[in-house]
């Protein structure tokens, strides 16, 4: 009768442990986003004035990203080069496709953050704060003065 009990209580045990697996492991699935959705409140809650839309040949000469990449993706940013609000926002076609977009979008950051460092200190101070964030297919670049509130509604996106 005790092996019997005991043979019950691990096996209980060894379900309990293995649905909290499930529940807790891997990463989180993101909501299925619309980009350039996204994109319109962004730029209305933070509008960039004199800002360009990025078409697919752009984000290749922007930022090297290929369009076997992406599935979807909007992108805007200061056309005069020397205000440092730019918000990019991709839907890549998987999540290798992902990390190589990551990996560009970093290497644009990097090189936005060379560019302000020595010549405008103002500009410098918002781009230093900026980042790069992956979350499953979705990535995101976001500069802008106001960097909290946009990440906090791409987020809110994101999460559904």
């Amino acid at each position: 009768m005790n092996k019997k009990i005991r043979s019950i209580l691990l096996l209980a045990l060894a379900v309990t442990v293995a649905v909290g697996l499930a529940a807790c492991g891997g990463t989180q699935k993101a909501a299925d986003m619309d980009v350039k959705q996204v994109m319109q409140a962004m730029l209305e809650k933070a509008p960039i004035e004199g800002g360009i839309e990025l078409s697919q040949d752009d984000m290749l000469n922007f930022y090297g990203i290929q369009s076997e990449d992406v599935d979807t993706f909007a992108a805007d940013l200061a056309a005069d080069g020397i205000t440092a609000k730019e918000i990019v926002l991709v839907k890549a076609k998987d999540e290798d496709s992902a990390k190589t977009v990551e990996t560009k979008l970093q290497s644009r950051l990097d090189a936005r953050r060379n560019e302000f460092n020595n010549y405008l200190p103002d500009q410098y101070a918002i781009v230093e704060k900026s980042e790069v964030k992956r979350d499953g297919v979705y990535v995101r670049l976001i500069i802008s003065p106001q960097q909290d509130e946009l990440v906090e509604l791409y987020n809110s996106y994101l999460n559904g």
